[in-house]
Order: C-alpha cells, then structure tokens, then sequence
C-alpha cells in the first residue's frame, strides 16, 4: 500500500533537492579511486550495503563505497563535524549521514545559522518491535500479548519475572507455560546512543501517560533520565552494543527481551510480541504490516526536504491497524559539498543517493 500524500510528498522533495545538487557539480573522470563514506543508523544498514555494492560492480570507475553502522546519534555527530574547530568548524567527518531521528530544533537552527544548510531526506520507514526468547510461547496471535504498562513494568525492573500476575492475566492461553516456567526476565537494551532507545522510550512514555503515568515519566523524582538516545537503566538490564548486540542478548539468554528494528528481529528468527496500539488491538509489526507502519505518518511531515523535522510524531498514533512504534530513516547531506574535494565524487554521492529514490 502506498504511504500517505505526506510522505510521497516529502520523498518527492527529497529527490527534488538531489536534482537541485546535482545540476551543480560535474563528473571529473580520472584514473584514482573515487571514495564515499557515510555514517549512522544501523537499521537500514544492509538496504544501504546493499545499494553500495551494486554502485561498486557497475560503476566503471573504481570506486570504494563504506558505510559504518554506528547508530544514528554518532551520525549526526559526525555530520555536524562537532569536534572540528576553527577553520575546520562544523565539517563533516563524513560524507553523509544518516539517523532514524531527526535533526533537534537546536542543531537544526545551529547549522543552519553558521551558514552550513542541510537536507534531512527520509527514505524509510519501519517499526521498532519488542521480541523475547521464553521457550514454548510462539510469535503470532497465540503470542505473548503485552500493553504498554506491562511492557513498561518490564523494562523498568518493576515485573522481573514471566509468571508475574500481570503479565499472566492478560496470557490466559499461556498460562500454564509462563507459570511453569517463572523464568525470571532479562532485559536487554541498546548501550551508547541509539535511535532505537530514543523511539522506545519515547513511546514508553506517551503511551503510559492515560494508565500508568507514573510509570515511565521522562525524568524519575531522583533524577534519573528515562526518555531519549542514552537514558538511566536499571543495573540489571543487559547492555548490547547495536542491533546485532541486541540480536545476541535475545538469543543467548533464555528470558530475555528486547527492542530492535522490526525487520532485523524477524530476520534473524526472533520471537516478537503482540503488543496492544492506542485503538486496544493485540497485534505485532508483522501482522499491522506495511499499511500499519504507513499509517502513522500521518500529516506531520514537512514539505520541504530543508526544512525542521524535529516536530515529526510518529509513535503512538490512532487507528486499528496502526503499529504504535515507527521510526524514519533519513539521509543528511550538505547542500554545500565543496568539503568534497573531488567533484566526482560530490556527483557520484549525489548519484548514490538518488538511487534511493528511483521509482
């Protein structure tokens, strides 16, 4: 199903401005290898691998594309060029970046004021999902069904084991498993900053807010930090460094559960939850499907490919089918590239990136 007039529209600019940057740079031909290197978000890693590698084998120059799945704060980190001084101020460390959060107002208006103007182009969107590894309960409908209280409970600690009366009332199917089982429960989460931890516990937090408000409020009444990129965990909860840590920590602990990228979860054969929306329907990323994750868009999106983004809500949204928690991908590129050195490689990155967008 086709995403909303929003988002085609915001895809459409995002293309429009790669046009507009590529009309200003040329193709030099020559005989050294022309490089692009990009930093950011693990999510849609592979899809970005992916497209590298066929830039690679049908390119006729030689070419070197990477792309380090470092997470999307350490992208936007490297975009900003935050550690430069002086001459060097606010050039990037990489070519582009890329992050499934956007830009805050403050680096917004920081960059943008130091004359450095930039484009955020979302090219993806996808689900956080929350998958678990309890021996004899099955994905799908007869799955484990959590509400976003329970699965607060959970990650703050305050539910430790599976056979807990809560998590057992809303299992009558289950029942007798999780009762035989009182496995006591792992928590595994994102360690430095993520964008998956910020979408978690930003939607932790909203969706408690009418039920449970004391549950998961962004900042405890001892100080600590439970909402955004890094936040204060409990000392029990496992740390696992990016989506594939995650993966691991799943895997290899019998208990565990954790927030990952939808699509890598179910790749990797992990068992996701049934997790209830703000409409009270049970139901997993893989049954809410594209149309789910499509219907949160909504109509926050900006029009324009350069404009603020950091207003962008897409977690928590009404409708039946609409999955609670969405994350968009988006690419930053500079509309100055003349930090690039080579011209042929400003245009192959320009090239690249359109690949993206290619109907």
């Amino acid at each position: 199903q086709a995403p909303s007039y929003a988002m085609k529209f915001s895809f459409f600019s995002s293309a429009t401005a790669l046009s507009a940057l590529i009309a200003t740079v040329s193709v030099v031909k020559g005989d050294d290898v022309l490089q692009i290197h990009g930093s950011g978000t693990t999510n849609p890693s592979k899809c970005i691998w992916l497209i590298m590698q066929d830039f690679m084998e049908r390119t006729k120059l030689p070419t070197k594309f990477t792309y380090r799945g470092v997470g999307s704060s350490t992208g936007q980190y490297e975009f900003m060029g935050t550690n430069h001084t002086g001459d060097f101020a606010y050039v990037p460390w990489n070519y582009f970046g890329s992050g499934d959060i956007p830009f805050s107002q403050e680096n917004y208006e920081l960059l943008n004021s130091n004359g450095d103007e930039f484009y955020q182009m979302p090219f993806v969107m996808g689900a956080i999902s929350v998958f678990h590894n309890i021996p004899g309960v099955p994905g799908g409908a007869g799955g484990l069904k959590l509400t976003p209280c329970a699965l607060a409970k959970i990650f703050r600690a305050q539910i430790q084991y599976w056979d807990d009366p809560e998590i057992v009332s809303l299992n009558d199917h289950i029942a007798s498993t999780l009762k035989e089982k009182k496995l006591p429960i792992k928590v595994a989460r994102r360690v430095l900053g993520s964008s998956s931890t910020a979408t978690f516990t930003q939607y932790l937090h909203e969706s408690t807010q009418l039920d449970c408000p004391d549950t998961w409020p962004r900042v405890t009444s001892s100080g600590e930090k439970l909402v955004g990129k890094v936040i204060d965990w409990a000392d029990t909860t496992l740390p696992c460094q990016g989506s594939g840590g995650v993966t691991d920590c799943i895997r290899d602990n019998e208990g565990a559960i954790g927030y990952i990228d939808a699509g890598h979860g179910r790749d990797e054969g992990l068992t996701e939850i049934e997790l209830r929306n703000l409409a009270g329907i049970y139901q997993s990323s893989r049954e809410a499907a594209e149309a789910g994750v499509a219907a949160a868009a909504g109509d926050t999106l900006p029009s324009r490919a350069d404009g603020d983004f950091s207003g962008v809500q897409l977690l928590n949204q009404p409708g039946e089918a609409t999955w609670p928690m969405v994350a968009m991908s988006y690419f930053y590129v500079r509309k100055d590239l003349s930090y690039i050195d080579d011209p042929a490689e400003r245009s192959l990155l320009l090239e690249f990136l359109g690949a993206f967008y290619d109907p």
